[in-house]
């Protein structure tokens, strides 16, 4: 596993991942910057308080607040605009490292539109709900664990659930997936302290992705057909 993770910083290196990485940067900042400006208009036509001054204030902390939350949420857009990659992705490192496959049959674009949603709404949810954990002086220490183990459990999932698909069906997915999940979880967390940290966490949808590859394939291991 620590071998995956270094080949998958060491993909961030190679030609065709920095392209995927600067547009998926481009495209989050352009929505991010969207946001923004969306939030500050919106503040300023609202007027609140119907004195100039206070009103161009509030737009201007609203901006600010909005800038706040887009910086924190750049991760989560970053791995969403990232489903629009996810098979440059996997290629570049197949390609790279497993040259000798054949061509896979990548799912479609509804596919991962539909998946990058879901994920997004459950991520959203499970977060939200041990959020307030957070904010009592006792039970805070408790937050850690659980945002560890509640992300270990759905990042896993859900990596692994994108990348294995263009080489099985999505029965032998399932199927491998419940035979591994200990050492899916495992990878899960891993991903998850990537989006902890600070700067790695802009990187990090794309290094999880192609650690993830890394994983399939040595779950997969010697076995044949690969589709």
């Amino acid at each position: 596993m620590v071998s995956a993770l270094i080949l998958a910083f060491k993909q961030l290196g190679e030609r065709r991942t920095r392209s995927i990485m600067l547009w998926t940067i481009l495209i989050t900042l352009a929505i991010s910057a969207l946001l923004i400006a969306g939030a500050s208009a919106t503040f300023a036509l609202l007027e609140l308080s119907g004195i100039v001054f206070i009103d161009s204030a509030l737009a201007l902390f609203g901006g600010i607040a909005a800038a706040l939350v887009a910086w924190l949420l750049f991760p989560v857009l970053a791995a969403e605009v990232l489903y629009l990659f996810i098979d440059e992705v996997a290629d570049s490192v197949e390609e790279r490292h497993y040259p000798h496959l054949p061509k896979p049959t990548p799912a479609s674009f509804w596919h991962y539109a539909i998946a990058g949603i879901r994920f997004a709404l459950i991520m959203a949810f499970f977060n939200l709900l041990i959020l307030p954990i957070a904010l009592f002086p006792i039970a805070n220490v408790i937050y850690p664990i659980l945002y560890f183990i509640i992300n270990g459990i759905l990042l896993g999932r859900e990596y692994f659930e994108i990348v294995a698909p263009r080489r099985m069906d999505f029965k032998a997915v399932r199927q491998k997936r419940r035979k591994h999940r200990i050492k899916l979880f495992v990878s899960g967390v891993v991903i998850a302290l990537l989006f902890t940290i600070p700067l790695i966490n802009l990187v990090a949808p794309i290094v999880a992705t192609a650690f993830m590859v890394h994983i399939f394939h040595d779950l997969r291991g010697s076995e044949k057909p690969y589709v």
